[in-house]
């Protein structure tokens, strides 16, 4: 900002001129002078378009028509600076001992475009072709004694435009007022804007705002409010080369709206949560890094601390400890913390909300977090101990502890954003109590027992829906000893009775165990084995994960003790159908007819094949008899002859 001091040194020679002129010097002269004394400030043409004319009264001063002042050579073909018009009015008795009380400042209509190069290179870095004093040098202390009473500047617009990034930032509408009391003084500066269509208010104190303007750390204190929230910063902070030490505090109570201050769809907040809050002690260092310590980020009702490293670059890298006694996440999946969610429930299906991981994108990172708790909407955990990695917009959760559903579980998490969106892990579990996994995850609560698993999957998509409609992988599990409640199958099968329940009205198992692979979001299962003291059952089917529905056929194998002739002859197979969260279980009738049939037929059949050969043996015992008797009547002919 040392173009700030030029321009400054500019104005007093400006003042100067207008003054002495008074009447002796032409308009056209003292434009030509003030447009000359800020070019060789400067660096850059600049030109008057309106003519410059002394003022009198109520203070001593010059106005001017409309002015710009050329852009960088490097950049856009636009002016970097563009005004209607600019006042300036100064105290005459201190002006005479060459000190620069400005008691009225006002620049109308300024419009100021900013620009970085694809090579870093910035518009607003002049170079002085010379001068006339010793201003453009930046050092405060060459600067003339200076003040300003009341400054204003109405209609001011700022473009930014960074040709490295492709992106542009545009800030509207700015009505300011301003006041700088003076050398070793400080400089506050209030007013309101719009940016990016986002209305926002400012107010920045700067303790000593000369040593600021020169590059150098300064206390200071600076606040920014709007539809968004509000955020406070306090401490020191410099620009050349940028560095602070800063208290900050912020309410974000729309994340719509700070999505649009920072030129982003207002939409993708659909996604996150409702508000958000950050408190901590930022140190930011000429080498680019930046340390955040004892920092507090809020997400919706969710708390989380730690510390953070930042170093920015081409590519920047954090690295973070964060921890939370309780973590909501089930804006992920579209749960209801998200903002402008709305109720699901579970027989809605899987979440259709589009998941937005862009933010992948936007740094690498190495991450150790711990939190009591996790909600992720579909699945909740307790304690939870992991560290993640995230390399060009892929991110990699390795589980080291994460208690769940009386359990444990260990394994790898992975979500990729680098084309498209993915996920995959291989997840172990051991200790899992199915009775609340059941009710999280298919709203289904009547099955009581622990359970092991292990579990390799692979899906894509845009949405959850999306991904449990791709799913693919495999996995087993061994489920121990537990309790179906509500489902009596010993009872079923004795009494052909799909609504037989029974006098516990549940059936008691001693285990169950199987093996399963997942393609297309279709779980299929064809090793079932159920062991219980009442039956033995063997299993096979399919779960459509993604349309959230079952279809299953247990066929018992024996009773406990006692082969299926024993137990009255017959094995009824039992369909359990419908969707999770209403679910049917019935005897397999037409199947149990067709085994009856084949059964039957089958008898048949060796009824026939038993009368046949009693038949033939007949007919044989009978032949042979007559045989035998015409043998002998045919000797006895001969005999007698």
């Amino acid at each position: 900002m040392r173009w700030v001091f030029r321009i400054v040194g500019s104005v007093v020679v400006l003042i100067l001129a207008g003054f002495a002129a008074v009447s002796l010097v032409p308009a056209e002269k003292i434009a030509d002078l003030a447009a000359r004394e800020i070019s060789a400030q400067t660096g850059r043409e600049v030109r008057f378009t309106g003519g410059v004319k002394p003022v009198f009264f109520p203070v001593l001063g010059i106005r001017t028509g409309g002015f710009t002042i050329a852009n960088a050579n490097w950049a856009d073909d636009i002016p970097m600076i563009k005004a209607d018009s600019l006042l300036v009015g100064v105290e005459l008795g201190p002006l005479i001992s060459g000190v620069i009380n400005v008691r009225e400042l006002r620049i109308t209509n300024p419009a100021i475009r900013l620009e970085t190069a694809r090579n870093g290179a910035v518009n607003w870095e002049f170079a002085a072709t010379g001068s006339t004093g010793d201003a453009a040098t930046g050092d405060p202390s060459s600067l003339p004694e200076f003040s300003l009473k009341d400054g204003r500047i109405t209609g001011g617009s700022v473009v930014y435009i960074d040709h490295a990034a492709g992106t542009q930032t545009k800030i509207e509408d700015v009505d300011a007022a301003g006041a700088f009391a003076g050398s070793g003084g400080n400089a506050v500066l209030k007013g309101g804007a719009r940016l990016n269509g986002e209305p926002i208010d400012f107010n920045i104190d700067i303790a000593n705002a000369a040593e600021f303007l020169a590059g150098n750390l300064a206390d200071l204190s600076a606040s920014l409010s709007g539809d968004f929230g509000k955020l406070n910063a306090v401490g020191m902070a410099g620009y050349n080369p940028p560095a602070a030490k800063l208290k900050l505090t912020s309410e974000i109570s729309k994340i719509g709206a700070v999505l649009a201050l920072a030129g982003k769809d207002a939409g993708l907040a659909a996604g996150l949560p409702k508000s958000a809050g950050l408190t901590g002690r930022l140190t930011y260092t000429a080498d680019g890094k930046l340390f955040l310590r004892e920092a507090v980020f809020q997400l919706g009702d969710t708390k989380i601390a730690g510390d953070l490293d930042l170093s920015l670059g081409d590519r920047p890298f954090l690295t973070a400890n964060l921890a939370a006694d309780a973590l909501d996440l089930s804006w992920l999946t579209g749960g209801s913390g998200a903002e402008g969610s709305e109720p699901q429930t579970k027989s809605d299906g899987w979440s259709k909300s589009v998941i937005d991981a862009s933010g992948l994108q936007a740094l690498d990172a190495e991450v150790a977090f711990l939190a009591g708790s996790v909600d992720l909407g579909t699945v909740k955990v307790g304690k939870t101990r992991i560290r993640a990695k995230l390399d060009t917009g892929r991110l990699v959760v390795t589980l080291r502890e994460v208690q769940a559903y009386g359990g444990n579980l260990t394994g790898e998490y992975v979500l990729n954003a680098r084309s498209g969106l993915s996920m995959g892990g291989d997840i172990n579990g051991a200790g899992l109590q199915l009775k609340p996994l059941l009710t999280d995850l298919a709203d289904y609560d009547r099955l009581i027992a622990e359970t092991g698993l292990k579990f390799k999957f692979l899906t894509s998509g845009q949405s959850m829906d999306a991904m449990m409609r791709r799913l693919s992988g495999s996995g087993n599990f061994n489920v121990g000893a537990g309790e179906v409640i509500g489902f009596d199958l010993a009872g079923m099968l004795r009494n052909l009775d799909a609504s037989y329940r029974g006098k516990d009205n549940k059936t008691i198992f001693s285990s169950i165990t199987g093996s399963f692979e997942i393609s297309d979001g279709i779980l299929q299962n064809d090793d079932l084995s159920f062991i219980s003291p009442l039956v033995e059952a063997t299993g096979e089917g399919q779960i459509d994960v993604g349309a959230q529905t079952i279809k299953y056929r247990i066929v018992p194998v024996a009773f406990s003790g006692k082969d299926t002739k024993d137990s009255g002859g017959i094995s009824v197979p039992v369909l359990v159908k419908g969707p999770w969260s209403n679910l049917s279980f019935r005897p397999d009738l037409k199947n149990l007819l067709d085994g009856e049939l084949d059964a039957q037929r089958e008898k048949i059949e060796e009824k026939l094949r038993e009368d046949v050969e009693d038949a033939a043996k007949k007919a044989e015992d009978n032949l042979r008899k007559d045989l035998d008797k015409a043998l002998g009547e045919g000797l006895k002919k001969l005999l007698k002859k």
